[in-house]
């Protein structure tokens, strides 16, 4: 009960002000090693000191290899699974299975509330955090370099060397470390929202229509107000309404189900995914209207 008021009191008032660090404090060096070199992992290797690479799938590397170093940044899918309801950690456990010796293991996938906990006491020779990142396909290499957050979710275990593992990581203006389950929910948070507002644009979108009204003008108002913002309002994203990719499908559902097993469902959730697929089911390639003058 001590150790967990002391982290508790030590992650809300003392590493609130890390995020005054500048770039030239100088951390203990590290090597670091990233597992999985696809969009994430790509463009972490782009802001990390000399990484050793591992992927697979490309060719890249080696296990034995990327283990060498001190850091690894597990960049893995973790797909979701419409048979078991629910992400696939699969390769996340096959990564963890294969590293030998004591690590710093940071999961960069993203992984349901519980899953770093998990990891952590399944190897607890390791100090296990959870990094979550906050990119975008077309800016990701901008996104990771300048980037608006920087949140370390800490185990009990890894909690020592968490200040250590950000000052590794590209300077940003908002920094946090929290206890892991929290750091994964501010991804959920972050995702199920953007699905969310998604949704409700399209629906905005749909009423405009009956009222002979420019959604676009609207649009351009009410985001100019700083507290709605400009982000995710489109309704024809690459000539498609609802939202798709890589992300918000997957994570939505997940999220849905995990409410589920925990006996709080998230009713708006629950929502947001039926009517998207509804706006999926009815995709068809649609032209933009020009505005007339």
């Amino acid at each position: 009960m001590l150790f967990d008021l002391e982290l508790e009191l030590i992650s809300k008032i003392v590493f609130p002000l890390m995020q005054k660090r500048t770039i030239a404090q100088s951390p203990k060096k590290f090597t670091t090693g990233i597992i999985g070199v696809g969009m994430v992992g790509g463009a972490l290797a782009h802001v990390l000191e000399k990484p050793l690479l591992f992927d697979s799938g490309k060719n890249l590397g080696s296990m034995a290899e990327v283990s060498k170093a001190d850091i690894l940044f597990i960049c893995v899918p973790t797909p979701y699974d419409e048979k078991k309801k629910g992400f696939d950690i699969s390769i996340v456990e096959e990564v963890f299975s294969k590293i030998k010796g004591e690590k710093i293991v940071v999961i960069k996938s993203t992984v349901i509330p519980g899953t770093t906990e998990y990891f952590q006491k399944k190897y607890p020779q390791h100090k296990v955090f959870f990094n979550p990142e906050f990119l975008t396909e077309v800016t990701a290499d901008q996104d990771m370099r300048y980037p608006d957050r920087q949140i370390m979710g800490y185990t009990k275990e890894s909690f020592s060397v968490a200040g250590d593992v950000v000052q590794i990581l590209p300077l940003a203006p908002f920094e946090r470390i929290m206890p892991a389950t929290e750091a994964e929910m501010v991804k959920y948070f972050n995702n199920t929202w953007f699905a969310t507002k998604v949704v409700y644009a399209n629906q905005m979108y749909d009423l405009c229509q009956k009222l002979g009204a420019d959604y676009e003008i609207i649009k351009e108002a009410a985001a100019a107000d700083k507290r709605v913002g400009r982000s995710h309002l489109e309704i024809f994203h690459k000539g498609y309404r609802g939202y798709g990719g890589k992300c918000l499908p997957k994570d939505t559902k997940a999220l849905i189900q995990k409410a589920r097993a925990m006996k709080s469902p998230m009713a708006l959730l629950e929502t947001v995914d039926k009517l998207n697929e509804k706006l999926i089911a009815s995709n068809a390639p649609v032209k933009k209207k020009k505005r007339s003058l």
